[in-house]
């Protein structure tokens, strides 16, 4: 009976110490002055440690270093043929963005450059000088 209780004291002993020691360990500040060690400091201003790193194409898009031309769709508004068999097509987008493409045969639509308020190209003068290179 005596064993019994010393046994069940002393599992109270162990149970008491073993929290304290997980409270300490829990709340004890680890930034003590001893565990920082030794930092490096350069000599002058220089903040930067070896080469920077090289930014990505799109990297450079995001930061503005590369400015993108605006894209408009341009729709065919007009198409004529010359004696060659190519075709002179005139694409129209937004804001009377105005686009001329020689081909053989012309899309109906594609990405053009966006340059608004342009003047209509003249079909008529680019197939007259196309018919007389065939000539």
């Amino acid at each position: 009976m005596v064993n019994q209780q010393v046994l069940n004291n002393f599992k109270i002993f162990c149970i008491i110490i073993f929290t304290i020691c997980i409270t300490l360990i829990l709340f004890c500040p680890t930034n003590s002055p001893l565990a920082s060690g030794k930092m490096y400091e350069p000599k002058g201003n220089k903040k930067i440690y070896g080469k920077p790193k090289q930014l990505t194409r799109q990297q450079k898009i995001q930061q503005g270093i590369i400015i993108l031309d605006k894209m408009t769709l341009c729709r065919l508004k007009k198409r004529v043929k010359t004696k060659s068999g190519q075709e002179v097509c005139i694409y129209e987008g937004g804001n009377k963005t105005f686009q001329m493409v020689v081909e053989y045969s012309c899309p109906r639509s594609f990405q053009c450059k966006y340059e608004p308020n342009s003047k209509e190209p003249n079909i008529d003068s680019v197939i007259d000088s196309l018919n007389e290179i065939k000539d």
